[in-house]
């Protein structure tokens, strides 16, 4: 299926990680790239499972949202 991209479910699932935890926090996907220093195209496809993030970015978001990556990735 040429130009079908398949979204894994394993980046499905850490986005909605990333989601709900900056849902959590209180912010909005502008808010929380301007002061995560992300940009929000980045951000939206990382929560929508397009995108899979190296180490260091996680790394960063993680420490960001106040949680371990361990929180991010364990489901």
């Amino acid at each position: 299926m040429y130009g079908t991209k398949v979204k894994d479910p394993v980046l499905q699932r850490l986005g909605q990680k990333v989601q709900h935890y900056r849902k959590l926090r209180g912010y909005n996907r502008d808010r929380f790239a301007i002061e995560a220093d992300i940009s929000k195209p980045y951000l939206y496809r990382l929560e929508y499972g397009n995108i899979s993030p190296g180490i260091l970015r996680l790394k960063k978001i993680a420490d960001f949202l106040g949680v371990r990556v361990k929180d991010l990735i364990d489901f």
